[in-house]
């Protein structure tokens, strides 16, 4: 049975079965428009409310989903699936507070239920504290072997060095023909990074493959399109804001490129923080052509952005700078600039070869929607560096561009140039980012609990023999 609920047969049911259907196959955006129709036929529908809030979060509208999700638990506030999505999206949210008190009320209800169990854990992860998420999930696993449950554990081993204790649950969870497309996708991907650990590099590629095949196809971003809305003509046609927008600092590049570790590295600093992958910027701009950002538009736009900062960070002189760390807001940094005049921006670079593989090895889920096929990754990272291109030489944005393998081999320098880019004095702090208490929801959460490694250069290598279509578009960047 699906977590959104049983199967029934009226007509509104099926039309509720599609929509349960559309997002287990991860077509969030159909779905969405047939479930609001839905929740305006049933408008305390449960089961409606909950899928329409996950598929909202999925599509990071975190905001909407949230009001959903809340207004579904004041009618069913012992709902255990429902208070597991509460604790999802309040974590998304960085309400961690919120988040345990939904869980531990899911768990209390029903302490061994899988996606509870899976959902603290990931919290306690998020945290730093992968050991005591370790003990959680290993003792489920005594109880159950629910796929899920198995997935986090997974994740755990890789990241405590502990992998021989799951590869082989894994690899025969994996054997059971009733898992669920989602519930398959985890394990293959676990199990991947498992692999890769281990030195298994074929069977992790196959893993990959596999996990990627099974992944929706979505439109891809067309650097044309976005060149035409993004002209020097059209840039200057823009009013600037009144605002002051000095006290942000927005950390973009390639997914998978150290958007996470640079914030990390900053926000770790006394006098700076991090709000992690923000969508404002986004909400603001997409599919919105340039003649509409007029003053009102753009003075809204960046006083809305600076309240956000001022609800979360009210105190300035503690908090002088605050990093925003969504890597694709370098579609927007023409807006950006214009609507918070004075925001810092650095540009952060990887490897092409290792940015596109390590990209290919994560589940990102319909918002990465190239990451699924190597050819589609490596169109992205030719169309990224024509749009970076642009921005500087014919917008003339400034950026200060930071390279991951020097950050990782000379930090100091690199964390010292980086400081000073954005005003702040060094402190050691910065250098001990992996101690810093802050959250990270991010792929790279198992990473940044550790000190700067260099093992991740030139990692393509040793997957050369699978990857042609990244040499093949993408081998002409590299230095020999």
């Amino acid at each position: 049975m699906s977590q959104f609920g049983p199967t029934i047969t009226t007509a509104y049911q099926r039309s509720v079965n599609n929509c349960r259907n559309l997002i287990e196959s991860g077509e969030y955006d159909t779905a969405i428009g047939m479930l609001k129709e839905l929740r305006e036929q049933q408008p305390k529908d449960v089961s409606v409310l909950r899928m329409l809030g996950h598929a909202l979060m999925m599509l990071d509208f975190r905001d909407e989903s949230m009001r959903h999700l809340t207004f579904a638990s004041k009618i069913e506030p012992n709902n255990v699936d429902l208070l597991v999505d509460l604790c999802s999206a309040h974590r998304r949210l960085d309400q961690v507070g919120k988040a345990h008190q939904a869980i531990d009320k899911a768990l209390k209800i029903n302490p061994g239920y899988s996606r509870a169990v899976m959902a603290k854990a990931r919290i306690l992860q998020s945290h730093g504290k992968s050991e005591e998420a370790y003990e959680l999930v290993h003792s489920a696993l005594q109880n159950t072997k629910q796929a899920d449950v198995v997935a986090v554990f997974g994740q755990l081993c890789r990241e405590l060095k502990r992998q021989s204790e799951a590869i082989d649950i894994l690899r025969e969870t994996l054997d059971e023909s009733r898992l669920s497309r989602a519930n398959r996708q985890d394990l293959l991907f676990s199990l991947g990074h498992l692999l890769d650990s281990v030195g298994e590099y074929d069977e992790a590629f196959e893993c990959f493959s596999k996990g990627n095949a099974m992944s929706a196809e979505y439109p891809q971003f067309e650097y044309e399109r976005w060149l035409d809305n993004w002209s020097k003509e059209d840039f200057d046609g823009i009013p600037s804001s009144d605002h002051d927008g000095s006290r942000c600092v927005f950390i973009v590049g390639m997914p998978r490129s150290g958007t996470t570790l640079t914030e990390q590295i900053i926000a770790s600093h006394p006098r700076a923080n991090g709000i992690g992958e923000c969508d404002m910027i986004d909400k603001h701009t997409r599919n919105r052509k340039t003649e509409v950002f007029d003053k009102d538009f753009v003075n809204r736009a960046g006083g809305e952005y600076l309240e956000m900062l001022a609800r979360l960070f009210p105190d300035k002189k503690k908090h002088k700078r605050i990093c925003d760390k969504m890597p694709e807001n370098y579609y927007f940094l023409g807006f950006i600039e214009k609507a918070l005049p004075g925001a810092r921006v650095i540009h952060t670079k990887r490897n092409p070869i290792d940015t596109c593989l390590s990209i290919y090895f994560q589940r990102f889920g319909p918002r990465i929607v190239y990451a699924t096929d190597l050819d589609h990754c490596a169109d992205q990272y030719l169309s990224y560096l024509k749009a970076i291109e642009h921005l500087k030489e014919n917008l003339g944005i400034e950026m200060l561009d930071v390279q991951y393998e020097q950050t990782t081999s000379e930090p100091e320098s690199s964390i010292r140039r980086m400081l000073d880019y954005v005003g702040l004095p060094f402190d050691e702090a910065c250098m001990n980012f992996h101690k810093s208490k802050k959250a990270v929801h991010t792929a790279s959460v198992s990473q940044i609990r550790q000190p700067l490694y260099k093992s991740s250069t030139d990692r393509w290598r040793k997957y050369e023999k699978h990857i042609a279509p990244l040499i093949d578009k993408l081998g002409h960047l590299i230095e020999s």
